[in-house]
């Protein structure tokens, strides 16, 4: 019966210090930490990171390829948005209404994949949220102005680079 007591007092202090040893190395001293400071820095954005479809300016000609030819409104699940073709010129295909209601997007990119110019690409902004759902619709200027510039084409020696690497 002593020998039993004894037993049991040893296990308890062996579980104590099995308890501790886990306490130990989780702390925060002998780890870094992997918490963000939001507000202050900003996540880094995978490079594959989809973003809300933007469309970006030719900086040679001052506007968006797109060609106002409804594809992404028509493909798109949630039917936010909205392609108006401006019929003052039948030669110049350009949209006079294109707006894009984000608070219903569900960020699934076919309105990037069907788009036929490949006009649509998905922006690098962050930080969506806001308080009034009217400033969540974006309209054409809006759109432009979050996509930048076109980006340039890559050459094929330079695909052929990063993908031998």
């Amino acid at each position: 019966m002593k020998a039993r007591l004894i037993k049991d007092i040893a296990n308890s202090f062996v579980s104590i210090a099995k308890g501790m040893w886990v306490t130990v190395t989780h702390w925060s001293v002998l780890r870094p930490s992997v918490t963000e400071l939001y507000p202050e820095d900003l996540p880094d954005l995978p490079e594959n990171y989809r973003g809300l479809p933007t469309l970006p300016v030719d900086p040679d000609t001052g506007r968006s390829g797109c060609i106002a030819c409804g594809a992404c409104a028509r493909i798109c699940p949630e039917h936010i948005i909205t392609v108006e073709m401006d019929k003052s010129d039948p030669k110049d295909k350009k949209p006079a209404k294109f707006e894009i209601n984000i608070s219903r997007c569900m960020w699934c990119g076919l309105c990037m994949e069907v788009c036929p110019t490949k006009c649509l690409l998905p922006g690098r902004t962050f930080e969506l949220a806001c308080y009034d759902r009217d400033a969540m619709v974006y309209d054409l200027e809006k759109l432009m102005e979050l996509g930048g510039e076109l980006p340039k084409p890559e050459s094929v020696d330079a695909k052929n680079k990063k993908t031998e690497e």
